[in-house]
C-alpha cells in the first residue's frame, strides 16, 4: 500500500467522522508492539517484512535496547471502510 501523503492525511483529519481513537492494551509480551507495527505497515510507514521487528513506536533508546515499551505513543493512520456488495469488497 502506498504511503498516504501528508496533505491527504490532513484533509481526512479535518472531518471528525474520519477519526478513530484506538488504544492497544494487553499484558506484557502479548503482541501490542507487533500489532502496532502491523498497523503501520498497512499504511506504508514501515515495510511488511519489518512489522513486528522494528518496534517503530518504541522511540526511546532504552526501550530499543531492552526490547520493552515504557511510554505510550500516538500516530495517525489512514483507513478505508470496506462494504460487501454482491459478494465483492468495495471501498467506500
Amino acid at each position: 500500500m502506498p504511503i498516504v501523503p501528508p496533505a491527504k492525511l490532513a484533509q481526512l483529519q479535518r472531518n471528525s467522522a474520519n477519526i478513530r481513537n484506538v488504544c492497544v492494551l494487553a499484558h506484557v509480551d502479548h503482541g501490542k508492539t507487533t500489532l502496532s507495527d502491523a498497523l503501520l505497515a498497512t499504511n506504508g510507514i514501515i515495510s511488511n517484512k519489518l512489522a513486528g521487528k522494528i518496534r517503530y513506536l518504541d522511540s526511546r533508546e532504552d526501550e530499543q535496547e531492552r526490547g520493552i515499551t515504557m511510554e505510550s505513543s500516538g500516530i495517525s493512520l489512514y483507513y478505508r471502510l470496506l462494504q460487501k456488495q454482491n459478494n465483492e469488497d468495495v471501498a467506500s
